[in-house]
């Protein structure tokens, strides 16, 4: 994407540029149209993660492959995990990025989260917890127009990565599961400074939690 040899060198600037300009304009008319935004936002996050995950997989038919294929929970959360590994590595590998970085998530946490325990007092089994972890995101190419666009009051920003990899968790859960994954976004300056009028973000991270309220008779 930018680190074929045919790219300009300034390619990542125009992206981040081209970004901004497109996603100002997309918001004037949101506002201008009276749109109720929660929705929208929802379903436009959706819509495009969906559309960039397809054209990848069609590109790397083999980048994902079989990861929602496995039926426990436990794993299911594994090749969740091994999806949002999968999709930031090759957002690095298109210079998109420059590096990432994800949490582990505690086994104790693992567990209560897989585990299904019985009712004392029925014969059902019910589920109920969340499961968090995070990745970072670092150098994103589009983080100056991200942060531009949200100072100025927007709420619809370019955050392709994260798009793309909430798409890639989803897909590993499926909809038998009944898992509800949830996504977050914040920003962190790797560079510690005490003045709060010296931050300059520096990584989008992402924060993905899943949870459960199954039933099972």
């Amino acid at each position: 994407f930018f680190k074929a040899s045919s790219s300009p060198a300034n390619a990542q600037e125009e992206f981040n540029f081209n970004c901004y300009v497109h996603f100002r304009v997309y918001n004037e008319i949101l506002v201008r149209e009276n749109v109720f935004f929660p929705s929208f936002k929802n379903d436009f996050e959706a819509s495009v993660g969906k559309l960039i995950l397809k054209s990848t997989l069609k590109e790397q038919p083999s980048l994902l492959q079989d990861l929602a294929s496995e039926t426990t929970l436990n794993e299911r959360l594994t090749n969740a995990l091994v999806a949002s590994d999968t999709v930031a590595t090759l957002l690095q590998n298109k210079g998109l990025i420059d590096t990432w970085e994800r949490s582990i998530p505690p086994d104790d946490d693992i567990e209560d989260w897989t585990t299904t325990s019985r009712s004392t007092t029925t014969d059902n089994f019910y589920v109920s917890s969340d499961l968090e972890y995070s990745l970072a995101l670092n150098g994103d190419v589009t983080l100056n127009s991200q942060l531009l666009l949200q100072e100025l009051g927007y709420r619809l920003y370019p955050s392709f990565g994260r798009w793309l990899v909430h798409e890639a968790v989803l897909q590993c859960f499926g909809s038998e599961n009944k898992v509800k994954v949830n996504m977050d976004d914040y920003y962190m300056d790797t560079s510690y400074n005490s003045n709060p009028d010296l931050f300059g973000g520096e990584a989008s991270v992402i924060e993905h939690s899943a949870g459960k309220g199954l039933i099972k008779s």
